[in-house]
């Protein structure tokens, strides 16, 4: 057994040898590597893989089924990388030796009635998904798969106990079948070269038995037909594997640029006229005399302002001296086409808290109404009352209190 494995070994380090020194046509790619591995595998054939077998006539052979023991071998596989996510891949090994046994339908125990070598080589096409970098790199393959089966031998105290001669032998035809692969490569280290890997087949095996028996005529035998055994069996393996392939070649660093020299500076651009303070340029400030301080918008105009709008006591209705400074916000929202605003209604403390909220509502009401009908679009627009809520001086004067007695105008967009 040690003679078969070492033979094996030296086989395969022989084939593989030659794949070390070749030049990879795509450095850092799987595209052109070389992938072998070398390990052992088990094939298990199916449980049954001929029944009936028999009765021969003229034998002591009774009608049984005829199965196909399982054997562990050397093998190893070779695989080209055509393009990146595909090869070519080539399955050899030493051969298998199988025990064969029948099993009586009668029922009583198993007979080995002899054994047989078979060599299996597969051809297969294999589809690698991931990259050259990935640590787990499985793999499936198809193919083709030729097997040659010698050494067909059945044990002469077998013949004797079922009055064969001797010189009767068991005869199995070559066969060539479907076969698949799936499998997966562990690569521990950065280089991405050695690598564990585990491997399940399928192999389709189906041989033509006969058994030659002698005859009185010189060198003839007669030919007796035992059918066809399927063998199909599922192979697992457990391989050791290096890759041979060039790494991504390093690139050189590229030389320093040199220093470019910065243009001068251009000159400040002048200053604009800026009247008002606000920081918009007087040709295009649209609300030019802006209050100082007030925070504005690219267009020069208030986000914020209190409206000078009038109204009678207990009244929401306009008085037509407001309706000038309402025209003014037209002008405005006409002016800033991107303008939205919320109208607020404030009042003061006078009354109850219920009364002045809904005055507020309705003198908010009112400036938006106005604001509309001067075909300002009301999508534009909203308004809302705080009623007493939102003081800006104190209630317990005549002055304070006319001063929260206002109408608000905040603007909702950005100003931008």
């Amino acid at each position: 057994m040690y003679s078969k494995f070492l033979k094996a070994a030296v086989a395969a380090t022989l084939v593989a040898a030659p794949l070390a020194t070749m030049a990879d046509s795509a450095p850092g790619e799987q595209k052109g590597d070389w992938i072998v591995r070398a390990g052992f595998s088990q094939v298990n054939p199916e449980s049954e893989n001929l029944q009936p077998f028999g009765p021969v006539p003229g034998t002591g052979i009774p009608e049984s089924t005829l199965v196909v023991d399982s054997d562990i071998s050397f093998t190893f596989d070779v695989t080209y990388m055509f393009t990146n996510q595909f090869g070519v891949e080539l399955l050899a090994a030493y051969p298998f030796t199988h025990g064969v046994d029948l099993k009586p339908f009668a029922g009583g125990d198993d007979i080995r009635i002899g054994s047989v070598d078979h060599l299996p080589p597969t051809l297969s096409l294999v589809w690698r998904p991931f990259g050259y970098k990935a640590d787990v790199q499985p793999y499936i393959g198809v193919g083709v798969n030729y097997t040659m089966f010698s050494g067909e031998e059945l044990r002469p105290s077998v013949l004797q106990a079922v009055g064969l001669p001797n010189r009767t032998e068991l005869s199995l035809d070559d066969s060539v079948g479907a076969a698949g692969v799936i499998g997966v490569d562990l690569f521990p280290g950065e280089e991405k070269k050695w690598f564990m890997n585990a491997q399940v087949r399928y192999i389709q095996i189906e041989s033509d038995a006969e058994i030659l028996v002698p005859t009185n005529v010189n060198g003839v035998r007669a030919k007796v037909d035992a059918g066809t055994i399927d063998i199909n069996p599922m192979v697992y393996g457990l391989h050791i594997g290096r890759r041979f392939g060039a790494p991504a070649p390093v690139a050189a660093p590229e030389p320093a640029p040199a220093p470019v020299v910065a243009p001068p500076p251009p000159p400040p651009p002048a200053k604009c006229v800026d009247s008002d303070n606000d920081g918009v340029c007087d040709e295009v400030d649209k609300c030019p005399n802006t209050p100082a301080g007030a925070k504005v918008d690219k267009a020069g105009c208030p986000l914020e302002q209190t409206l000078k709008v009038l109204f009678d006591f207990d009244s929401a209705e306009l008085r037509p001296e407001s309706l000038t400074e309402l025209e003014r916000v037209v002008t405005f929202m006409n002016d800033v086409p991107f303008a939205t605003a919320l109208v607020e209604g404030h009042t003061d403390s006078v009354g109850t808290e219920e009364y002045n909220q809904a005055l507020s509502d309705r003198r908010a009401k009112a400036v938006f109404d106005y604001l509309s009908s001067r075909g300002i679009d009301p999508a534009r627009l909203k308004s809302i009352g705080h009623g007493e809520l939102k003081p800006i001086a104190d209630n317990a004067t005549a002055e304070g209190r006319q001063m929260n007695r206002r109408v608000m105008l905040i603007r909702t967009d950005s100003g931008m």
